[in-house]
């Protein structure tokens, strides 16, 4: 799909005063005006010390002080997670923390396809009978009102810990923590479930006046796990935990991550690209396709031969997964094409027998393909369950509100959402779902745009350049790599690599340049022409030298 390329605003007195400032290029001082970044220096050097106090989400205090109350009376918890990777991690952290703590607490991750996303009654029943005194939730919760009412009849207090949106009305729980209802800005409202996890360990700690830094530093493996595979936005503490956590990733020392990293064949620094397409998709591929406790068990494991057969046990079930998910895309890009659904404004689609541990990741192939919301669902008998995912300015989560009222469970954000719902509902729900994109979504919303930070000169494109650029890093949602422009350069060779050829390697006025998933540009390319380049800035290590590299992200020709 053809990208309208729009250069960003460039203040040039601005960034000279921004560059001098900070000791830094004026390339590197664009991107931070582009980024709004009020604290450019905190941003280029994130400290676990500017983490915000954990009693500033409200209700925390109170909750902690009911876990605490639990652990001095030996009472009965259950910690009640997610099986996702934000999810799971999160659940590791608190089961860690309590233990830490002197006190062993129960899991419980439900079953993706006989009980659904967040809590159920019959998970809350068989804790009763386990004699349950307190659920801890995490990554969930906070939209379970008749669930919470229901454990609060047979006698269990129930303390949500979550990020999702703030429904309407909250659940009668213990006491919510859900940074979302801090009412003013504030760095921790966009805090994963897993980050969620960690301020409430981290208040646990200080209301006990336990000062062990290491344990909770010992966490942030976990955090940025949790943080990376989210897709929250990597800024202000997000940011802080994801960088924190990345250099307690690469140390190792979680024999689960350990032999993760090795099963996953990871070379290298463990960098944010590992853990999205490495790490975290083998660790979501259980709850996807078995069991979520498989990862789980994984994590906790300190054991170096059980952590080491499970890891290999995960890349096995990614295979599978991998296998499931071609298949069904295969199948849903025939019918869209076959249809025209790209036309819509979203794409909704069902069919029968689609793994609804999959169809997530196959919405979200959609969406890169087609730049619009795609919702896909898979019927399973007289029940469909749903995987939405969006676009940049379009709130998906929104767009299926539409259809509260149908809903046997809903639950997700702006991002991403998950229902399901009774077949025989289906269509009143595509009717009333396209009606709603239709007056949401703006069709300029549906033309893809590639914010371009600054133009660069070619012989501005130097190793230190490249280099410099990696102080914006950790990149991810709302902090991606900076997109720079580099105008009117020859073209001296290119080719195909890649297993099935499908990247293209250059080189554009002895500049090394790499297109991924690009290789059915080289069908324009001709050697007697000139182009313009879109690109993140990279450095490239091969056979002990390292070299500036050009990643390509969109080319045409010159004018």
């Amino acid at each position: 799909m053809q990208k309208q390329w729009i250069l960003l605003p460039q203040d040039q007195d601005k960034c000279s005063s921004l560059s001098k400032q900070l000791n830094i290029s004026a390339s590197l001082a664009q991107v931070l005006i582009n980024r709004q970044i009020t604290s450019p220096s905190q941003f280029l050097k994130p400290r676990l010390a500017d983490l915000k106090d954990p009693f500033d989400i409200p209700n925390i205090r109170k909750a902690a002080e009911r876990v605490i109350r639990a652990i001095k009376g030996r009472e009965n918890i259950l910690i009640y997670g997610d099986y996702d990777v934000d999810g799971i991690t999160a659940t590791v952290i608190l089961l860690e923390t309590i233990q830490y703590l002197g006190m062993e607490a129960k899991h419980y991750i439900p079953y993706r396809y006989n009980e659904g996303y967040s809590l159920n009654c019959e998970a809350i029943k068989k804790a009763k009978q386990d004699k349950a005194d307190l659920i801890i939730t995490v990554d969930c919760g906070i939209s379970n009102k008749k669930e919470i009412e229901f454990a609060n009849s047979l006698g269990i207090d129930v303390v949500v810990t979550d990020h999702h949106n703030i429904p309407t009305e909250l659940p009668a729980a213990y006491a919510i923590v859900n940074p979302k209802m801090i009412k003013e800005p504030h760095p921790s409202k966009n805090l994963s479930g897993a980050g969620v996890a960690f301020k409430f360990a981290w208040a646990l700690l200080r209301l006990l006046n336990n000062k062990d830094n290491k344990f909770l530093t010992d966490l942030l493996d976990l955090v940025a796990l949790g943080t990376i595979a989210d897709v929250v936005p990597l800024l202000e503490e997000n940011r802080i935990l994801a960088s924190a956590g990345l250099n307690i990733m690469n140390k190792k020392e979680r024999l689960g991550l350990k032999h993760l990293v090795e099963a996953a064949s990871v070379s290298g620094e463990i960098s944010i690209h590992h853990v999205n397409f490495s790490l975290a998709p083998r660790i979501n591929a259980a709850g996807r396709l078995e069991h979520a406790s498989i990862s789980l068990k994984l994590l906790s494991s300190s054991d170096h031969e059980e952590a080491q057969k499970i890891a290999e046990q995960l890349n096995l079930i990614n295979r599978e997964r991998q296998k499931i998910g071609t298949k069904i895309q295969k199948e849903v890009f025939k019918i869209i094409e076959a249809e025209q659904l790209f036309k819509n404004n979203i794409i909704v689609l069902k069919g029968a027998d689609w793994h609804p541990g999959v169809i997530g990741i196959v919405a979200s192939k959609i969406t890169d393909t087609y730049f619009r919301p795609a919702v896909l669902i898979g019927e399973k008998g007289a029940v469909g369950r749903g995987s939405a995912r969006s676009i940049k300015g379009v709130n998906v989560f929104e767009i299926l509100s539409e259809c509260q009222d149908i809903y046997r469970s809903f639950g997700g954000h702006k991002g991403a959402a998950g229902f399901e719902i009774e077949i025989k509902d289906y269509d009143n729900f595509y009717k009333r779902i396209l009606e709603k994109a239709d007056q949401a979504i703006a069709k300029e919303s549906l033309v893809p745009h590639l914010y371009i930070d600054t133009e660069l000169s070619p012989k501005s494109l130097t190793l230190k350049s490249a280099q410099e650029i990696n102080l914006l890093s950790p990149f991810g949602e709302e902090n991606r790599a900076p997109f720079f422009i580099t105008q009117n350069l020859p073209l001296d060779n290119f080719k195909l690599v890649g297993a099935n050829k499908t990247h293209l390697k250059a080189t554009f006025g002895g500049l090394d340049v790499i297109g991924f998933n690009l290789g059915h540009l080289a069908n324009s390319l001709s050697l007697s022409k000139n182009y313009d380049l879109v690109y993140n800035l990279e450095s490239n290590e091969w056979n002990g030298f390292e070299r500036v590299q050009l990643k390509l992200v969109d080319m045409r020709e010159s004018l």
